[in-house]
């Protein structure tokens, strides 16, 4: 095949499964991070194979989940030691315009070694998140969100494009988020963000149309990766008779403290979330959808993706009810009714 797929944060949640599975599929992926000299392929292995662990909850509270299976593939997981070890990682900062210059560079050196051609593929995955209200998010982190999550995206496809420009061939696919469409509260940031991403993915999928470079987007549900990587730190065992995670500690570990003024109206939320995240689905159901995007002849310019529930009250809240519905339906969703 010999076709080159760059994903940025590759290191882990996602991005690490789009790479394992796209390495799977017969694709050389070209990972990028912020510590790549520091990448351990052991852990990378137990995070992969932590993210892709199903849990239940063992009380009517919700507030204990156990393991109960490892949804990593049969085959997958039999070559799993020598899917990681063959992806390449690159050292990124996707805030830095020099730090992303100097990896895209590198990248299109080691890609033509390969194919004749460069990066054949990019998939911008890189992104950050707080969980305040926007006004108690200090402006210096509304930055760092926007630098990581928008202008992070727009630094590495404006360095990969005018090599796929000048081939006149190649595939840009950016990640944005369902918490775009239906706004995640107290993650307003993050939201304004990731809609960003879905416009500026739509006006460049115009602008470079020309060059036979197809742009799409793919917007994610709640995924498991997310509670697994960022919220709690889980023993990677696997016997579901020895292991339960009490998710009560997790809850009450509030992220704010109780002089916030928001404090009352955040911890529901913050409750809905970590219960959602733990039983949502694991990352290869997007690596799978990523996957069809690749392979797609005429690919859309946006794809929902994960859970279903989640994309039809997408679809209600874009598509159907009133702003009046809207304001009571997402209200009670995030138990703040």
């Amino acid at each position: 095949m010999n076709k080159v797929v760059v994903i940025t944060g590759a290191s882990s949640g996602l991005g690490l499964s789009h790479a394992v599975f796209l390495t799977a599929k017969g694709y050389t992926v070209f990972g990028t991070s912020r510590r790549s000299q520091t990448l351990d392929n052991k852990k990378l292995k137990e995070d992969f194979v932590r993210d892709h662990t199903k849990w239940k909850f063992t009380n009517k509270e919700k507030t204990i989940v156990k393991p109960v299976r490892n949804l990593v593939p049969k085959k997958m997981e039999k070559n799993l030691d020598e899917l990681i070890s063959k992806i390449r990682f690159f050292n990124m900062d996707v805030t830095s315009d020099e730090s992303v210059k100097k990896a895209v560079s590198e990248m299109e050196t080691e890609a033509k070694k390969i194919n004749d051609r460069g990066i054949d593929i990019l998939i911008n995955n890189a992104g950050i998140s707080f969980f305040k209200s926007a006004e108690v998010l200090s402006m210096e982190d509304w930055k760092t969100t926007f630098d990581t999550n928008l202008f992070g995206m727009i630094r590495v496809a404006k360095a990969v494009l005018p090599q796929m420009r000048g081939r006149r061939e190649g595939r840009i696919i950016n990640t944005s988020t369902l918490g775009a469409l239906a706004v995640i509260p107290f993650q307003s940031h993050y939201s304004a963000s990731k809609i960003a991403i879905k416009v500026f993915s739509e006006g460049l999928r115009v602008e470079v149309k020309k060059f036979n470079i197809k742009v799409s987007t793919i917007l994610p549900s709640d995924i498991n990766t997310a509670f697994n990587t960022n919220m709690h730190a889980i023993s990677t065992t696997m016997d579901p008779s020895t292991k339960s995670v009490d998710l009560e500690k997790m809850i009450n570990q509030s992220p704010t403290t109780s002089d916030s003024p928001y404090y009352k109206y955040l911890n529901p939320v913050w409750k809905v979330i970590v219960k959602n995240l733990i039983v949502a689905p694991p990352p290869l159901v997007i690596s799978k959808k990523l996957y069809r995007i690749i392979k797609a002849r005429k690919p859309r310019v946006n794809y929902h993706a994960g859970d279903p529930i989640q994309r039809i009250l997408v679809f209600l809240i874009r598509r159907v009810v009133t702003d009046e519905i809207v304001d009571w339906l997402l209200p009670l969703y995030f138990g703040l009714k």
